[in-house]
């Protein structure tokens, strides 16, 4: 033990330590007085693997059998090697273990240059794995020795299987036969030899055209023992080569503009319209030519500013431009422009298609004149058709206003006219009475009992206030009548200066009905801001419509809103509408109806004005209101109505026309 140059360690069943020979103090740096009784793992042993280190020395004790592990041991300084352990168990005569001897040789650097092996060898392996060529190693009688992932993908065979055949059996005998004479002739010679086309079947029956480079493979000694094989597919390259000949013949009979220039605008190709088109012969050269002479300066604008611009980024433009002709003469382009950028990602050349569009220009523009006539002829139709719909609707109502109004105020009239007499009189009777009972204290039994039975003293006190009730409600009875008249204005047709605040109030007054509490919601509350504005003049009736159709739809978006709200919330945010009015320093009166109301969508705002779109439900809206009151403010009245609304936020209809209309007429 202590002569031998490997480290020979002796331990007991304990894993103490009870021999170290020095060629173990050298290798792993503790003296024989160090370790001597010492745990063996504890000392030389990572503490990570100490347990299974443990386990299998414990299975060596209980197997009695001689065992051979590789451990990574520590030793004295911190330096980690790999050792290689031969355990030898000692048995006394009764079968019983006294010790272990481990022979323990250093293979660190045998590992290393094992594991520098393995790790060059896996890289090359990937390496060849990773490109898409073909690559097979081959020995002296053409019997495979290797081949990387892509071979044996299009084999459809693994290494396993590929490994010491000559090819696989579903390929060509014919194909095969080749393969060996090819392989033979570089194995004899030592020559590369490269096969431009050489046939290979894939897995699938699928065969394949591959260029094909076959070299030898040497030894030390400048002998060839193996030959490798480099193949790549080219059926895919000649497809292309036809479909580019295909292309190109498509090309040049086609009947656009086609061409190619480089980055600086050089012509690099003209198919045979473009050179006809351009007025250039086939025998002509183009190299000289470059394309900014064809285009006006406007167009040459356009291409250089967004379509070359926009090409490079996104790969291709479309848009219209114009080329000159020979005689100097614009025609209108449909041009596509495409960047041809490198592996590089920078633009190596740009290709353009171009269309004469003039054709399609001319029939764009008359179907683009007939869509305005037809658009502008139904705009006309639709507002003739509302106006006369609307027209007739309230010359009906407003006939009807003033007959009902008529018919009304004559017995509201005689009644009002009759209560101030019927007043005195009663009240010269009640006088009557009272001069009786102070004179006559003292009744028959009849008037007494009459008295009693008519209850006189109750009918003398509230007799007044029942006149004084019939007096209030005749007179509500011709403020309505007279609201009616007014709102109606049938016998004030002309344009004519008007206040404008009693034409709203007038508005006011016919939907107080609408305004008032119901069962299932709160009153809706009327904010007036009236400025101190002057007479109008402007159609009264008709301008009375629009104020109507706006408060209306106020009216029909809070009352909607209302029900599907609480007591507490229509409590804590109680609807209301605010009108306010205003002279503006341009001599315009200004017109304002905002409600605090769910708000109108902005897609439908652009749509408010046109005849017949509602935007309540079916059978509700007619579409007809804010169409016609548009026509009123803006073609009768000279002014303008707008709209101003955000979703939740309410909605605010301004009315603006100006004081002296016939002025600006």
């Amino acid at each position: 033990m202590q002569c031998n140059p490997l480290p020979i360690i002796e331990w007991n069943t304990a894993f103490e330590v009870t021999q170290w020979n020095p060629a173990a103090e050298k290798l792993f740096g503790f003296k024989t007085s160090e370790v001597l009784g010492s745990q063996l793992m504890e000392l030389i042993v990572f503490p990570n693997e100490r347990i299974q280190v443990s386990k299998m020395m414990e299975l060596s004790i209980q197997q009695k059998v001689e065992t051979n592990n590789v451990i990574k041991n520590l030793t004295k300084d911190g330096k980690v090697v790999i050792c290689e352990w031969r355990s030898i168990p000692l048995v006394n005569d009764e079968g019983q273990i006294i010790n272990i001897i481990s022979i323990v040789q250093d293979v660190t650097l045998v590992k290393s240059f094992q594991r520098t092996l393995r790790e060059n060898e896996k890289i090359y392996q990937q390496i060849l794995d990773a490109i898409t060529d073909h690559v097979l190693v081959k020995g002296a009688k053409s019997q495979i020795l290797w081949a990387n992932k892509v071979f044996c993908d299009y084999y459809g065979m693994s290494l396993e299987e590929l490994k010491d055949i000559i090819d696989a059996p579903f390929n060509n005998p014919e194909y095969t036969l080749q393969y060996l004479k090819d392989d033979a002739y570089v194995f004899e010679t030592g020559q590369t030899l490269e096969i431009p086309q050489e046939p290979i079947t894939r897995y699938d029956g699928e065969v394949h055209l591959f260029h094909t480079i076959k070299s030898a493979i040497r030894n030390e000694q400048d002998q060839v023992v193996m030959t490798v094989g480099v193949a790549r597919d080219i059926s895919e390259r000649q497809k292309a080569e036809k479909e580019q000949a295909k292309l190109l013949a498509i090309i040049e009979a086609a009947p656009d503009l086609i061409s190619t220039a480089d980055i600086n605008g050089q012509v690099l190709y003209f198919n045979k319209a473009a050179r006809r088109i351009l007025g250039h012969t086939e025998e002509e050269a183009i190299e000289n030519i470059n394309l900014t002479k064809n285009h006006p300066s406007w167009a040459n604008d356009i291409i250089l500013n967004q379509g070359i611009p926009q090409s490079v980024q996104f790969g291709s433009w479309v848009g219209e431009t114009a080329f000159l002709t020979a005689d100097g003469r614009e025609t209108p382009l449909s041009q596509v422009i495409i960047a041809h950028k490198g592996v590089d990602g920078q633009v190596e050349y740009f290709s353009t298609i171009a269309r004469d569009i003039s054709e399609r220009h001319a029939a764009e523009e008359a179907l683009r004149q007939k869509a305005q006539d037809l658009e502008q002829a139904l705009k006309q139709l639709k507002c003739a058709q509302a106006h006369l719909i609307q027209s007739e609707k309230m010359s009906s109502i407003g006939q009807l206003v003033a007959g009902v109004a008529h018919e009304i105020n004559n017995p509201t009239s005689f009644i009002y006219c009759n209560i101030e007499p019927a007043n005195k009189y009663i009240d010269s009777l009640i006088k009557l009475v009272k001069l009786y009972q102070e004179y006559y204290p003292n009744p028959v039994k009849v008037i007494q009992e009459q008295i009693e039975a008519i209850d006189l003293e109750f009918v003398m006190m509230d007799l007044p206030s029942l006149l004084s009730s019939m007096k209030m409600g005749a007179e509500r009875i011709k403020q309505i009548v007279l609201s009616l008249r007014n709102f109606s204005r049938m016998d004030e047709a002309q344009c004519k200066a008007v206040d404008i605040h009693l034409g709203i109030d007038s508005t006011l007054v016919i939907l107080e009905h609408r305004l008032k509490a119901q069962a299932n919601r709160r009153a809706i509350e009327i904010i007036k801001q009236y400025g101190n504005l002057p007479l109008v003049e402007c159609y009264p009736g008709e301008l009375n419509q629009v104020f109507m159709n706006i408060m209306a739809n106020a009216l029909d978006a809070l009352e909607q809103r209302d029900t599907k709200r609480s007591m507490k919330q229509m409590q804590q945010l109680p609807s209301i509408i605010r009108i306010c009015t205003e002279l503006s320093q341009a001599k315009q009166v200004i017109i304002r109806f905002a409600d605090n109301g769910p708000g109108i969508p902005e897609d439908m705002q652009k749509r408010l004005f046109d005849p017949f779109f509602t935007t309540k439900p079916v059978g509700i809206g007619t579409g007809l209101g804010l169409s016609l009151s548009y026509q009123i403010v803006v073609d009768k009245h000279k002014g303008k109505l707008t709209c101003l609304s955000s979703p939740g936020q309410g909605t605010e209809f301004v009315v603006e026309i100006p004081i002296n209309l016939t002025s600006e007429k």
